[in-house]
């Protein structure tokens, strides 16, 4: 095989590795365990944080979603009692 022929093999490689990079990330696929909108078993709960949030749904299921990665043991009531909590302390620091 050629110097040429090897360089090219090798970009077609690279190419390709890259193509399935960028389709990993934009088939959106999540880590196991972490449910995408979880719901708590008390609606005020839900409230309560949207209301923090201005209505941000999308701000409450990531802060939601974090929650679940860092303690994945814990129902989804406390998860959504943690961000409450989390927020309230840091806006008062």
């Amino acid at each position: 095989m050629t110097g040429a022929a090897i360089a090219i093999s090798l970009g077609c490689c690279l190419l390709l590795f890259a193509w399935l990079q960028r389709h990993h990330f934009r088939t959106g696929r999540r880590s196991k365990g972490v449910s995408r909108n979880i719901k708590p078993q008390h609606p005020q709960l839900e409230r309560k944080l949207l209301k923090l949030l201005g209505g941000n749904q999308s701000t409450a299921q990531r802060l939601i979603q974090q929650s679940q990665r860092r303690y994945p043991d814990k129902s989804a009531d406390w998860h959504w009692e943690k961000a409450i909590y989390d927020l309230e302390r840091d806006r008062w620091r």
